[in-house]
C-alpha cells in the first residue's frame, strides 16, 4: 500500500453510472476530467493506472458496459478539497451535456488513506452479485473514511466496488481511444483490414479484439457511445504499438490506458449447487441429472440439479450446443456463467464455460445367446430375444449394458464474439499475474486535441 506523507495523502476515487442509455460513458468522463484537471498538475501524482472495474454482468440494470472507474492518486494536503470541488462540478456539466440523469444514478466516491477490508466484500458482491443499496447504507454505517460528494446513489455501489477491487490479483490493460465531440453518432470510420492484420501481429500479447474465426472486430462500441474502441492486452506498451499501427479514418480526441479485471474470470467464483441465486455469475461443480434437450432455436439445456429445479443452458451462438448435446446422464462437470430466472421461476445458469471431468460412456447391445453365444434379434418391444442360430427364445433376458467412465478433463468456451468484459479466453490461461498498484511507467495518456 502507498503511504500517505506529512504533505500528501493517498486518495482513491470511485466513479459509475456516468453515463445514459445513449449518451456518456464513465470512462470518458474519467478521461476528461483527467485530461482537463490532474495531467500537468503539480499537485497531483498517480500511483496506479487509473483501473477500469467490471462488475456483475447478469444485473438487469446495468449500464452498458457495467465498468466503474478507480483513480488511486497522492494529493498535496491543502488541494485536497479544491480536486473533489473541480471533480463535482466537472461531473454536474458532464451530466447535463450528455442527459445522464435520464436513466441512471451518477455515484461519486472519495476514501482517503487506507482502503477499509468492507470495499473488498463490496466489490465481490458486486462483482458476483445483487447489492441492494440496504447493503450500501448498512457499510455507510460502519466506515468513517468515505465521502459521498453527490450523496447515496445507486452509482456508489459500483464507485466503491472499483475502489475496493483487490489488489495482488490478476489484471489486463485495456487503451481506450475516444472520438472528437463532433463525430459521436456518427458511424465509426477504423480500417478493419488494418486491424486484422496488427491483431494478428500481436497476438500473443493482446486478446479479444478481432474474432478471426467469425472475421469479426470486436474493439468497437455500437451507437453513441464516446468511445472509437479499446484495445485489450497483457502489456501497455504493446497496446500503445498496437494503436500506433491501425488505420484510422477518423481523428479522435486523445487516448488513455487502464488497468483492468477483464479477461480474469474474476466473475466465476466456485460455489455450491444450493448457492444458485438469479443474477448471481459461479461455478457449480455437479453431475447431469438429464439427457440434453434442443429447445427451438437450437438452444440446449439439461438439468443439473433435482430439487429445486435447476438447468444450464447453452445458446446457440456460443458455439458451446455441440458439446452440450454430447453430454449423458452422470457426467461429472463444473459449469460457468450466470443465472438467470425463466418465466416459470425456474433457475437456469447460461452458461459461459463447460468443464467436463468425466464422461459416462453408456454401450447397449442385444444379448448374447446363453447356448451358442451368438448375438440375439429382438422380437419387439416387451417380446424378449430369438436366437437366429439356434432358435433359443427368451422373455426373460434384458439387453447388455456396458458402463465406462473417462476422464476428459476437458474445457469448453464461447466463441471470442460471444466472450464478456470479464470471461478469460483460452490464450490468457497460465499467463496470470499478480497486480498491485502500478505507477505507469512508459506513456499512458495521449491528448491530441
Amino acid at each position: 500500500m502507498v503511504e500517505s506523507t506529512e504533505e500528501h495523502v493517498v486518495v482513491h476515487i470511485g466513479l459509475d453510472d456516468i453515463d445514459s442509455p445513449f449518451n456518456g460513458c464513465t470512462t470518458h468522463f474519467t478521461y476528461m476530467f483527467i485530461k482537463k484537471y490532474l495531467l500537468m498538475n503539480e499537485n497531483i501524482e498517480f500511483i496506479d493506472y487509473p483501473n477500469l472495474v467490471r462488475l456483475n454482468p447478469s444485473i438487469p440494470f446495468k449500464t452498458r458496459g457495467n465498468g466503474a472507474v478507480a483513480l488511486r492518486i497522492k494529493v498535496r494536503k491543502p488541494y485536497k478539497d479544491v480536486l473533489i470541488k473541480a471533480l463535482t462540478n466537472s461531473l454536474t456539466d458532464y451530466i447535463n451535456a450528455y442527459d445522464v440523469k435520464s436513466k441512471y444514478s451518477p455515484g461519486v466516491a472519495i476514501v482517503e488513506g487506507n482502503i477499509p477490508v468492507e470495499l473488498s466484500r463490496i466489490y465481490m458482491k458486486a462483482l458476483t452479485d445483487y447489492v441492494h443499496i440496504d447493503y450500501l447504507r448498512n457499510l455507510l454505517n460502519k466506515v468513517n473514511n468515505i465521502e459521498l460528494p453527490l450523496g447515496i446513489s445507486r452509482g456508489v455501489i459500483g464507485a466503491l466496488a472499483a475502489i475496493g477491487w483487490p489488489q495482488d490479483t490478476d489484471c489486463t490493460y485495456e487503451l481506450l481511444a475516444y472520438r472528437l465531440i463532433g463525430n459521436i453518432g456518427r458511424e465509426r470510420c477504423i480500417d478493419w483490414n488494418s486491424l486484422r492484420e496488427v491483431d494478428v501481429k500481436y497476438k500473443d500479447y493482446v486478446f479479444n479484439n478481432y474474432d478471426h474465426v467469425e472475421d469479426v472486430p470486436l474493439v468497437a462500441p455500437h451507437g453513441s457511445d464516446p468511445v472509437l474502441l479499446g484495445i485489450r492486452g497483457n502489456d501497455p506498451e504493446i497496446l500503445v504499438k498496437y494503436f500506433n499501427e491501425l488505420n484510422l479514418c477518423e481523428a479522435v480526441d486523445g487516448w488513455m490506458i487502464y488497468r483492468t479485471n477483464q479477461g480474469t474470470d474474476a466473475h466465476l467464483v466456485l460455489r455450491s449447487i444450493d448457492d444458485v441465486r438469479p443474477y448471481r455469475t459461479l461455478c457449480v461443480e455437479t453431475s447431469v441429472k438429464s439427457r440434453p434437450k434442443v429447445l427451438r432455436g437450437a438452444h440446449v439445456v439439461i438439468e443439473i440439479h433435482s430439487s429445486p429445479k435447476t438447468y444450464a443452458a447453452f445458446y446457440a451462438d456460443t458455439s458451446l450446443t455441440n458439446v452440450a448435446r454430447d453430454l449423458n446422464v452422470d457426467d461429472e462437470v463444473i459449469i460457468c456463467g450466470s443465472v438467470k430466472q425463466w418465466s416459470n421461476n425456474t433457475n437456469v445458469l447460461n452458461v459461459e464455460k463447460l468443464y467436463i471431468k468425466r464422461k459416462i460412456i453408456k454401450e447397449i447391445h442385444n444379448p448374447k445367446c446363453p447356448k451358442c453365444g451368438k448375438r440375439m434379434k429382438s422380437l419387439g418391444r416387451d417380446k424378449g430375444f430369438k436366437c437366429v442360430r439356434c432358435g433359443f427364445k427368451s422373455k426373460e433376458i434384458t439387453k447388455d449394458i456396458n458402463i465406462s467412465i473417462i476422464s476428459l478433463n476437458s474445457l469448453h468456451v464461447v466463441k471470442t464474439s460471444k466472450m464478456k468484459h470479464l470471461s478469460k479466453p483460452l490464450s490468457r490461461y497460465g499467463r496470470e499475474r499478480k497486480c498491485s498498484y502500478l505507477i505507469p511507467t512508459s506513456k499512458w495518456i495521449e491528448v491530441y486535441v
